[in-house]
This record gives C-alpha cells, structure tokens and sequence, in this order.
C-alpha cells in the first residue's frame, strides 16, 4: 500500500488533457480472466472475495483509510466509496488476471480487475483521480496505459491531484525534510553505474544531492533509454523520495516515472497542475 512505483519509451508530454475510452487498458480474452465476486471493499485498491480471498489490485495505490488508530488520507474514503459503488453497478462481479507474481509480502493475492463490460478496474481508478501508478516487476502488464490514465487525471487536476503535496515541485525548491510520494522537476547532471543499479543525479540546492536509483534487475524495461543523452536534461521524476542521513534517493521500477520536456513544457506543467 505505502510502496511507490515496457515497450518503453521516454514520455514527452503533449499538454492537452487526452480522453480515455475503456479499451484504454482493454480485458484480455475470457479464457484468461477468472470471475469471482467482491464480498467487501477494504479501500480503493483492495477487496475481499466471497471465497475468503483478499484481492491486492495491482497496478495502482490509493490513499489509506482510517484503520484503528491510523488516521485515514485525504482521497482514502472516497475512493474506497467510489469503487464500492462502481462494483456495485454491476453486482460486485468482477474478472481477475493473475499478476506472474502472485502473492504480496501480506499475502494477498495480486490481481488485475475487470468488470463483465470491459472496465479496467486500475485504468478507471486512475482516470478518475484516486489512485497513482504502482509498477512493480514483474506485475507490469498495462503499465504504460496505466500511466497514460493517470496523466489524463493530472492534466485535469482530478481529486488527489487537487493536493499541493502531489503537485510538481523544482528539486532545488523542496525542503531538506521531506520525503515520500513527490513530483519533481530538475536536470540530471551525473550518472554513475555500479554493480547492482544505475544512479543518477538530479540537481539541487544543497549538498544533500537527490539520486535517481535503477535498480539492476529493472534496467530490462529501460531499454530504449539512453542514459548519456540524459545528461544537462530537464526531466520530472515521480515516486517514492526516501530522505536518509546522507542521501536523498527515488527508486525507478519503470519508465513511466521518468519524462524528458524541453524546459518550457515543464514550465507549462507546473502552472497547469497548479490550477
């Protein structure tokens, strides 16, 4: 739930809002969907089936919902209310694709989900602004239209991209202390590669440098990148931003958080976002 993020290309925007239909991210052939039905929603990503099974949809991360002591996030009980009643409208049945993982570290079975019409259960979530990607290997299939429904919320500020704290801040702006989902704009001024990752330097103000960690297993779907090139480049990173005692690092599991402007497209990005 708290972790962050192909044919794979680097995204150059195009600043217009584009418009989704549900084949977006379309169902693959019945014959590799199982149906089942939802008994409970837990919160936007993760429900519970009539046969016991609890469902971690892949692909996408809501905000958390108050649980016991734990305070609930701003979009949490909208978006479990949101899919509560989408399931709903079609009886809570739903089709699952397996991910090639298959369980979690809690033991949740890791599943893309359908609706009878079509819907992609991921795809809808994140054009609807509830949800941000989570791309992690080996679970993703539909990543890069997941990524393309989610920069259609952006684009149109929808729900949690109302927040301030999810909107695109310059790496030489942002406090020292801060850390945790976070939209950066920068220019890469180093790469380095080491035995298990690639790093990459994102500039900043202070002498706390933001690297942009690859780790090597991951580099497979990178591809078509080439990291020399990125070099003097302005680029914005999304993703998890963990502030250690010596380091400030993002780790990239896949290409759809990276995206390559001209200086003047980021410009435009951060006025648009900050509508």
């Amino acid at each position: 739930m708290s972790a962050f993020f192909a044919s794979v290309i680097i995204t150059f925007i195009v600043l217009a809002p584009p418009t989704f239909a549900a084949e977006i991210c379309p169902s693959p052939k019945n014959s590799q969907l199982e149906s089942a039905t939802v008994k409970w929603v837990y919160d936007g990503d993760t429900v519970l089936l009539t046969d016991k099974r609890k469902i971690r949809i892949i692909g996408v991360n809501t905000p958390e919902t108050k649980h016991h002591k734990q305070k609930g996030q701003a979009y949490g009980a909208k978006a479990k209310e949101a899919l509560r009643e989408k399931l709903k409208q079609h009886n809570y049945k739903v089709r699952l694709l397996y991910g090639k993982e298959k369980k979690d570290k809690y033991s949740r079975v890791l599943a893309h989900v359908f609706l009878k019409d079509g819907t992609n259960i991921s795809s809808w979530l994140l054009q609807q602004g509830y949800a941000k990607t989570l791309a992690i290997s080996p679970n993703i299939a539909f990543a890069d239209c997941y990524e393309k429904a989610e920069r259609s919320a952006q684009l149109k500020s929808l729900n949690i991209w109302k927040l301030k704290k999810n909107q695109i801040y310059s790496a030489h702006s942002i406090s020292k202390k801060t850390k945790g989902y976070v939209r950066l704009k920068g220019i890469i001024n180093n790469k380095k590669r080491y035995k298990n990752s690639l790093s990459l330097t994102l500039s900043s103000s202070d002498k706390k440098p933001i690297k942009i960690i690859i780790k090597k297993k991951n580099l497979v779907y990178f591809k078509s990148i080439d990291f020399d090139k990125l070099i003097g480049k302005s680029i914005i990173v999304s993703g998890m931003l963990k502030n250690q005692r010596k380091r400030r690092t993002i780790q990239l599991n896949h290409p759809s958080q990276l995206q390559v402007f001209a200086e003047e497209q980021i410009e435009s990005m951060i006025k648009w976002s900050s509508k």
